[in-house]
């Protein structure tokens, strides 16, 4: 895989695939915590990646990617 990839690229890849992207070579910038839910924010490249964790359950329920923080 290509040492950098778009926004675009980013989004066609399967959810497997975008969430190694995300974990081995995102930058963590921000973490919140609201009830049960942890979101943890992550700079990819030129553009976002939020992840959601389900703190109770210590399982990720969500990935969400967008160009503008």
């Amino acid at each position: 895989m290509n040492s950098f990839i778009s926004f675009y690229e980013f989004t066609q890849l399967s959810q497997q695939e975008q969430y190694y992207l995300v974990f081995t070579q995102g930058v963590i910038i921000g973490i919140k915590e609201v009830d049960k839910t942890k979101f943890v924010l992550y700079k990819l490249y030129n553009f976002f990646v939020e992840v959601l964790y389900n703190t109770l359950d210590n399982k990720i329920i969500g990935l969400t990617s967008f160009l503008n923080s």
